[in-house]
């Protein structure tokens, strides 16, 4: 009877009988009589549904084999592929890894797969533990496959719930969720592979975005001429990160080092041109591996500022020691590579920096490097202390407040007691609750210029919670002082141990920490604020820095074009009444316009955003109609999928409509963006045209919302 209803492959049928085992479950103390009848009315029911495709989508997950980097608590590695929902971890439904350096978990679907989406149940409690975790999916189990190509960012996943990323029919045979970090958990209660069940016989892996159609040849670094910027010793040569090894400790003398100083790089050269389609890096892990946090790629044909000027491929963050990471670059063409670590007392190590290319097209299909180099000088606003000048804590004898407090041991003003004791219950550490976007602040009970901001992590438990918080300084007390101007956001503070942050002086009674996010503890053991008296001439870096909490906008920026003495006019949105034009239009949905309909509505479909089609450095433009001072652009991201696809989209203002305005001044470029979210991004530059370019081949440029704050001052045409 079966095979007369169903002449089907194993992996349907296998499917529908996991649907009839969903249906009988519950049936589980009914009488044997009664039972037998629910089966087979069950069975005829699910096997009647229709005769399986060939081509139906199924879950290849459940006959797979699955593995992951450690196991704690029980939590094995194939409970996560057992077709039960469950996300209560004490029901044994749950995989869980030891708290380590960047966990994973991986299963092996034994054949070759076009993956359409992958599917995550995350658990019911301590649910932020799956932020950032990456998917992957590949055929390569080098690194053990986390160096596949990336379908998708996880940012976040409701406790209990599931989400679904949809990954367009990556092909292969591993599907790794990998979380970087130190002290990371990582715990899965159900993975859903859905992809086609027959294998596709097809070339090497590819990730959709990339759409390369080059052949991947060798690493093309190997052995080639390399510079740095200085070097720290006789065993830190330039030379030794394209040695062709992996070997991660300095003393072995193959890793490149600096010594420290402001902005420090490294370059290949790679002799000629290429299309390079990813660039593999390998962190050092004796000294200081955590110093390479915020470093640039960049890959161009142009040595203006010694390189560092040229496109941008990736930036490094959150990258734990001795790790080996691949980064996409798209096909971006170059003779030189850079690797440029902008900011004060920096030192720079590689270990080794792998450049794989495609094969170089023909001349007209060329990359333009030269019209993409940054028009401004990489690092210039950099500014570092003056070490003549002696700098106070001047967070001693301040007043600190939280948004909340945990217990009895977990005041705020525990961070400022000049005890650097790790161990929370020995009350030296302050501690919210678990909320959304929870908050520490610090008084200095008057203005300063503060140039460094010194963290001390929790070292008991928890050491990952702090990873993503954003430090502020200012004189607002609007939104709680959390959008006053971004220092810095912290990356990862390892277990128990300090890292300071530069701020380049910026102006500000009120220093903030902010941990953005829906369930989130804040713990911080110690906060030290370096920082001399107020001077009022002293330059901010604010002004180059994206903010992302939320609520900011007005309030703070009206107080302080008061403060400067400025007679403003405030424009909410220049962008409104001006005219929209972008390089390509995606289809119907994608209209230039979109992008200033005032609508923040992040889906694709609701016919709110803006899309260009795949193509090389798209490009969208609004004309003002007039010159204006621009302070702010607030840009809101694409919340259906794709959020990466913004990474890189470079932020230009000015009065030029040279290469459709994109050689106008830099505003800020944009590292990474939250899935639907808007982000404001302060420019304080004049123009008339507002441009947002996405430098790269075969790359889709989507705006959901656009938003220009500025102000109309004497003089200003």
């Amino acid at each position: 009877m079966l095979y007369l209803i169903c002449d089907i492959s194993k992996n349907c049928l296998v499917n529908r009988m996991n649907l009839l085992m969903l249906i009988c479950e519950p049936l589980l103390f009914v009488s044997v009589s009664k039972m037998k009848d629910v089966i087979i009315l069950s069975l005829l029911g699910i096997l009647g549904m229709g005769r399986c495709s060939k081509d139906e989508l199924v879950n290849v997950a459940l006959r797979g084999k699955a593995a992951q980097s450690s196991t704690s608590y029980g939590g094995t590695a194939k409970r996560a592929i057992d077709g039960i929902w469950n996300p209560t971890y004490e029901y044994l439904s749950c995989s869980h890894t030891s708290g380590e350096t960047s966990p994973w978990w991986r299963v092996d679907l034994l054949e070759t797969y076009q993956v359409t989406s992958v599917t995550i149940t995350n658990r019911d409690t301590l649910a932020e533990r799956i932020n950032g975790a990456e998917i992957r999916i590949g055929n390569s189990l080098e690194n053990d496959g986390n160096s596949n190509p990336r379908c998708a960012l996880i940012s976040s996943i409701p406790a209990g719930g599931s989400t679904t990323f949809q990954c367009h029919g990556m092909q292969g045979q591993y599907v790794n969720v990998f979380l970087r970090g130190y002290m990371q958990y990582l715990t899965l209660c159900e993975v859903e592979v859905n992809a086609h069940p027959a294998p596709i016989e097809m070339g090497p892996t590819q990730a959709s975005e990339l759409n390369l159609i080059v052949p991947v040849t060798d690493n093309v670094a190997l052995k080639k001429t390399t510079r740095q910027s200085s070097q720290y010793s006789h065993m830190g040569g330039s030379n030794n990160a394209v040695d062709g090894r992996r070997l991660s400790m300095y003393k072995d003398k193959s890793c490149s080092r600096t010594k420290s100083q402001v902005n420090p790089w490294w370059r290949v050269d790679l002799q000629r041109a290429y299309n390079v389609t990813s660039i593999t890096v390998t962190n050092i892990e004796d000294v200081d591996p955590e110093m390479i946090d915020g470093a640039e790629i960049h890959i161009g044909n142009s040595l203006q500022n010694n390189g560092n000027n040229n496109p941008l491929c990736a930036v490094i963050s959150s990258y734990p020691a001795w790790e080996v990471m691949t980064f996409q670059c798209s096909g971006i063409e170059g003779r030189y590579v850079n690797v440029f670590l902008p900011g004060c007392n920096k030192h720079l190590s590689l270990c080794e920096v792998e450049v794989n290319v495609g094969s170089r097209p023909d001349m007209d299909e060329h990359l333009s490097s030269d019209m993409r180099v940054q028009d401004m000088k990489r690092g210039q606003d950099i500014l570092c202390p003056d070490h003549k000048t002696r700098y106070e804590n001047a967070a001693t004898g301040g007043i600190a407040n939280q948004s909340s407090q945990w217990d009895m041991f977990g005041d705020a003003n525990n961070a400022i007691d000049l005890s650097w004791s790790n161990w929370y219950l020995e009350g030296s550490c302050s501690h919210t609750k678990a909320e959304v976007d929870p908050w520490w602040r610090v008084d200095l009970s008057k203005t300063h210029n503060v140039t460094y901001v010194t963290i001390t992590n929790r070292g008991d438990c928890c050491s990952d919670r702090i990873s993503g918080a954003e430090i502020h300084v200012g004189d607002s007390l609007f939104n709680n002082g959390n959008s006053n101007p971004l220092c810095a956001r912290i990356p990862y503070i390892p277990a128990g141990q300090s890292r300071t942050f530069p701020c380049g002086g910026i102006s500000g009674r009120y220093v903030n920490i902010l941990l953005p996010g829906k369930e989130k503890y804040l713990t911080l053991c110690e906060v030290e604020v370096q920082a001399s008296t107020f001077q009022a001439g002293l330059p901010s870096t604010a002004h180059k820095t994206a903010v992302t909490a939320p609520n900011r906008n007005l309030a703070w920026l009206w107080d302080l074009l008061i403060s400067l003495g400025r007679t403003a006019i405030r424009k909410e949105n220049l962008v409104s009444g001006g005219i929209e034009v972008h390089s390509s239009q995606y289809d119907s949905h994608g209209a230039a316009s979109n992008a200033t309909d005032r609508k923040r509505n992040p889906l694709y479909h609701a016919g709110s955003c803006s899309h260009t089609e795949a193509e090389t450095n798209p490009w969208w433009r609004v004309d003002l109609l007039d010159t204006y001072q621009v302070t702010f652009v607030t840009i809101t991201n694409r919340g259906d999928c794709c959020l990466h696809k913004i990474n890189g989209a470079e932020i230009r203002i000015g009065n030029s409509l040279e290469n459709n305005g994109t050689n106008n001044p830099l505003c800020a470029v944009i590292s990474e963006m939250r899935e639907g979210q808007p982000m404001d991004i302060p420019c304080n530059m004049e123009g008339h045209y507002v441009t947002i370019v996405l430098p790269g081949r075969e790359k889709y440029l989507a705006l959901c919302e656009l938003l220009t704050l500025s102000t109309l001052t004497a003089g200003v045409a």
